[in-house]
């Protein structure tokens, strides 16, 4: 028993001394905004601006990884999605001097293992196929709407009537270009690869109780997604997502 334990413990060293760990991950942050001039024409007699939607996206999704050997990979990433927009009233609202608007706010937590294996190296190129369960929990929107044109004046805070549960399977084709002995990228290309998803959707709210559950709607998706032809391939460029790895 001895003799195996020591064995055992051997093999154990040998794979975390000759193993490498790599920490990575995603950052993406797009915000997007500005304004309509509208010049003193009648029947309006100032020039003003009137202010357009307003939308900001936060997404980060930190990752560690395993190389079991020079083919095979396993990890797990982590994410956080969070997401805000302000929705302007009309302009003659604004050309009185008033406001009028309705702010949103929500956000959803994830965790995903996944497994890659390297099929072919090219250089610096080496090309994957990674399959990742993903986990994605969110909680209820918020909104502030206000409107002070009318009397009494509007102010109302309120939790949106939907949050979701996601449970994802899929398998999608990447490349990892290394830069150095530790620096890498991964590019993973969505325009093909397999996917079966999951989600849950709980709707809340009633007349006399907003917060009270009311309904779960479940559906299930499967893709075979097969898509890179020219007329597609600039549509779908967002579909082609980079991260930056660290090797250690």
């Amino acid at each position: 028993m001895k003799k195996v334990f020591l064995t055992l413990t051997m093999v154990a060293f040998a794979m975390a001394a000759n193993a490498q760990f790599i920490l990575g991950g995603q950052l993406g942050f797009s915000t997007n905004g500005g304004n309509t001039h509208y010049e003193a024409i009648a029947p309006l007699t100032n020039a003003f601006d009137h202010p357009s939607t307003k939308t900001t996206d936060l997404r980060i999704a930190p990752s560690i990884g395993y190389m079991l050997n020079d083919k095979m990979q396993v990890g797990l990433s982590l994410m956080y999605v969070t997401g805000s927009s302000v929705n302007y009233g009309t302009a003659a609202t604004y050309y009185a001097g008033h406001e009028d608007w309705v702010k949103g706010k929500g956000g959803a937590f994830g965790i995903a293992p996944y497994f890659r294996y390297y099929f072919a190296q090219a250089g610096n190129f080496n090309f994957f196929c990674e399959a990742t369960l993903t986990f994605i929990a969110s909680g209820r929107s918020h909104t502030h709407t206000y409107d002070n044109s009318v009397t009494p004046v509007i102010d109302v805070e309120a939790d949106g009537p939907t949050s979701y549960s996601i449970i994802d399977f899929s398998i999608v084709p990447g490349v990892n270009y290394k830069f150095s002995d530790n620096w890498s990228a991964d590019c993973y290309i969505d325009l093909a690869g397999l996917a079966f998803t999951h989600r849950a959707t709980k709707n809340y709210g009633t007349l006399t109780d907003p917060d009270a559950l009311v309904s779960t709607n479940v559906t299930n998706d499967f893709s075979l997604i097969c898509n890179a032809s020219a007329q597609t391939l600039n549509a779908h460029l967002g579909n082609f997502r980079i991260g930056i790895n660290y090797h250690f």
